[in-house]
């Protein structure tokens, strides 16, 4: 393990080089992974004995940052990821480690000590001090909660027989928000739901998701917007001290969730043909010719053409790439690879002029 606390403000000696430039679960390219991209698997976990890190002042969080650190190094494969503190950062490297999912924009907007251990494909992160004292996370591909969960335990297992956490009898694993009591495990799913989305289904999946426990968020999570019809559906907390009860009944709502998806894109192509072959045609042209391109309308017109992959209306392009520049062309990402920022609406021209070169090799065969 690394552990990096001082300034790297420039991108050619940032510890971010250690890091993979993209997840590793965003690099898969199959039908599993369509409609579900991911599922992520959160497991809170607090030191006993320790207040909560809302009400821990500076010293006490110093304190435990190295006490884990310490611990961290000695897991079997701390040797595969990089301890940062984000104090330590520059304002574009925490930006960029929230595009990658690396961290989450609330730790990210604490001014307190705080850190991060992420291991270097990015699939798993451990955050240090956020809401809880350890939150560990992983992502895989698709829809797979129970592999998501399995990956987290070995290092769990490592984690409890060094430290001591906050438990009660009757209510479980403590943690700072009392509605993560329990088991103290969240999952989610980021789904891609274009065909819901063009045929006015969302609004009866987000009343069933709700009913079945589960609440639908933004692109970046909670609070944020709804971009390129890409969403997060998240178990809303239930005291439950079954993760495999939680995990089963997110699995059952992904599976469900492909199953709508699936009609309604049958029913764009039987029902509205021409509008879904101009919508993804119609994409293909402007990401083909395109000066200038925000973050917002890059991210609907992928939209499209993950789409038109699918179902087969496009050719000479894969599903790989289309998520290597979602990363590739965040805000935060072009900020970082930056030599021209002086040039007015730079980031806007080079997001076309990288789409250009990429999607000029495509062809629309609808």
């Amino acid at each position: 393990m690394r552990f990096f606390s001082t300034m790297h403000p420039t991108a050619a000696n940032s510890p971010l080089n250690l890091l993979s430039e993209y997840p590793a679960w965003s690099k898969a390219g199959g039908d599993e992974s369509a409609v579900i991209l991911s599922t992520r698997v959160r497991i809170a976990r607090n030191l006993a004995g320790e207040h909560f890190p809302y009400r821990m002042n500076q010293e006490d969080r110093i304190r435990v940052m190295r006490g884990m650190a310490r611990v961290i190094s000695t897991l079997n494969d701390s040797d595969q990821g990089v301890f940062l503190s984000l104090a330590a950062l520059a304002l574009v490297e925490i930006s960029l480690l929230i595009e990658r999912r690396t961290i989450s924009p609330q730790l990210a907007r604490d001014e307190k000590p705080r850190g991060v251990f992420a291991w270097r494909n990015l699939d798993r992160t451990m955050l240090i001090c956020e809401e809880d004292h350890v939150r560990l996370t992983d992502i895989v591909p698709g829809l797979a909660p129970q592999k998501a969960y399995g990956n987290l335990q070995p290092v769990l297992a490592e984690l409890s027989s060094q430290l001591q956490f906050s438990t009660h009898e009757s209510l479980g694993f403590l943690t700072a928000c009392p509605a993560n009591l329990g088991a103290a495990v969240r999952t989610s799913l980021f789904c891609h739901l274009p065909g819901l989305t063009l045929t006015g289904g969302m609004e009866s999946l987000v009343s069933h998701a709700a009913d079945a426990g589960f609440t639908l968020r933004g692109f970046w999570g909670e609070g944020s917007d709804f971009l390129g019809n890409t969403f997060q559906l998240t178990d809303v907390p239930s005291l439950s001290h079954q993760p495999s009860e939680m995990l089963t009944r997110i699995e059952s709502l992904g599976q469900e969730v492909i199953e709508r998806e699936a009609l309604a894109r049958i029913a764009l192509q039987t029902e509205r043909p021409a509008l879904l072959r101009d919508k993804i045609a119609r994409a293909l042209a402007i990401l083909q010719a395109c000066r200038a391109l925000s973050g917002a309308e890059t991210l609907s017109l992928f939209s499209a053409i993950r789409l038109g992959l699918d179902i087969g209306f496009i050719e000479g392009l894969s599903r790989e790439t289309i998520s290597m520049l979602t990363f590739e062309l965040g805000k935060a990402h072009l900020v970082w690879t930056a030599t021209d920022e002086g040039i007015p609406d730079h980031r806007r021209i080079r997001r076309a002029d990288r789409c250009r070169e990429v999607f000029g090799k495509a062809r629309f065969v609808g």
